[in-house]
């Protein structure tokens, strides 16, 4: 139980050290934060004795992460595919935020 409370603690110093070592990075600190997080998702869902949608919700993420791209593709033929990335990347940073906020009141709710 101590992991899936100290892995994000470890997530959060090293993007706190990956902002300070490359301050004019292309990447930010954050960018590291869903490898942390969903494995303490992944730690809670197991401690709750909850089934977890993990692989399956990166695969349907990936998926739409594809879909989105060609269709901006496209559309627009002048999107630089790296930025759609980017923006979709920022996308699941803040999506394992809520991801693990919620499987943390899903663990202490049972």
């Amino acid at each position: 139980m101590l992991f899936i409370f100290l892995i994000p603690v470890i997530g959060l110093i090293a993007a706190f050290l990956i902002n300070k070592i490359f301050p004019r990075a292309q990447f930010r600190g954050y960018d590291v934060l869903p490898f942390f997080l969903l494995v303490a998702c992944n730690l809670a869902t197991a401690h709750a004795n909850m089934p977890s949608f993990l692989p399956y919700g990166f695969l349907f993420y990936f998926i739409l992460v594809i879909i989105v791209s060609l269709s901006d593709a496209i559309k627009n033929k002048n999107v630089s595919l790296g930025k759609t990335i980017r923006k979709l990347w920022d996308y699941l940073a803040a999506c394992s935020c809520f991801w693990y906020l919620g499987s943390l009141i899903l663990m202490f709710a049972y």
